[in-house]
């Protein structure tokens, strides 16, 4: 059963029907740039849907596969800066979850396990076997951790990049600057998934995921994040993220020995700061590198550090 609540779902469908005529243009509007915006890898039926990945690269050396986990409603493009480096030396695959990107239907629960057991099946419809080393931005690291903690002998490093720490989502133990962030955060979800079938957040120029990517990537990265789904699919993720944060915690710990790096962004705040320090403690491997010149998505502002990263961990 769907996370979003009722009156949220019943509101969504009398806006889409009193606004009928400009629910008719935004889903004209969506459809024409997904034909438009042909997609950069191929379409894999996964379970009940399809799911948009992008292989690039060869395990000639026999290095292991790397994974490229997107944060919080982001998709492949996020990663646009760093696939084509790594991929001279390994076979990387990044991909885009149920209702982001090209992957166009959305998950009904979208928690960090539920992610972990579709990217399973997605790796075994693509023939892409361990090990491997998983790459996760923001509340990617959390989806990555879980794998780790899960399937221990099929990981062979991680990389976090500004992960967000599973206690920013926990509501018992949050601090009272990040109570009123989540509920502003919400809010603007919930907008966005409410408004999005009339076209309002197009309008406005709104879109999920990322910015201040090279113009041409970020052209079609904005004009996939402004579908209904996509407004949908960010949503959802937020209302199941408390839930996603427990499974992490409950999880069992990570691999004592498992290389862990984790870059954190020297332009966050002190309250962010503060869930790095936390990571640190994840295994007796774990290092921490200061981005200091960076905002949050390292892997757009400083993509060199990234591929350096993924790079020592090869070697």
């Amino acid at each position: 059963m769907s996370r979003i609540p009722f009156i949220d779902r019943s509101v969504r469908l009398a806006i889409t029907i009193v606004g009928f005529p400009l629910s008719i243009c935004q889903t004209m509007l969506s459809y024409y740039h997904i034909y438009k915006n042909k997609p950069t890898g191929k379409h894999v039926r996964v379970s009940q849907r399809t799911l948009h990945a992008v292989v690039t690269g060869e395990n000639t050396q026999g290095n292991p596969t790397i994974i490229l986990e997107s944060g919080m409603g982001g998709c492949s493009l996020d990663w646009s800066l760093i696939q084509p480096e790594l991929s001279k030396n390994s076979m990387v695959l990044s991909y885009d979850r149920a209702g982001f990107g090209w992957s166009t239907k959305t998950m009904v629960q979208p928690t960090c396990k539920n992610y972990v057991s579709e990217l399973r099946l997605l790796l075994k419809e693509m023939n892409l076997k361990p090990p491997y080393i998983l790459v996760g931005h923001s509340y990617g690291g959390m989806i990555t951790r879980l794998f780790a903690n899960e399937y221990p002998e099929e990981v062979k490093g991680l990389i976090l990049v500004d992960s967000t720490h599973e206690g920013r989502y926990l509501t018992n133990i949050m601090s009272e600057m990040r109570r009123t962030e989540r509920e502003v955060n919400l809010k603007m979800f919930r907008l966005g998934y409410l408004l999005s079938p009339i076209g309002l957040p197009r309008m406005l120029k709104r879109h999920i995921g990322a910015n201040r990517l090279p113009s041409d990537v970020q052209k079609i990265l904005t004009s996939l994040g402004r579908r209904n789904n996509a407004f949908k699919a960010a949503y959802l993720e937020l209302l199941c993220a408390e839930e996603s944060a427990l499974q992490l915690k409950n999880a069992p710990p990570l691999r004592h020995d498992l290389p862990v790096i984790v870059l954190s962004a020297g332009k966050q705040n002190d309250d962010w700061k503060k869930g790095q320090e936390e990571l640190l403690n994840l295994t007796k491997r774990t290092k921490q590198i200061m981005v200091e010149d960076s905002w949050h998505s390292i892997q757009i502002h400083r993509p060199d550090v990234v591929v350096d990263a993924v790079k020592s961990l090869l070697s």
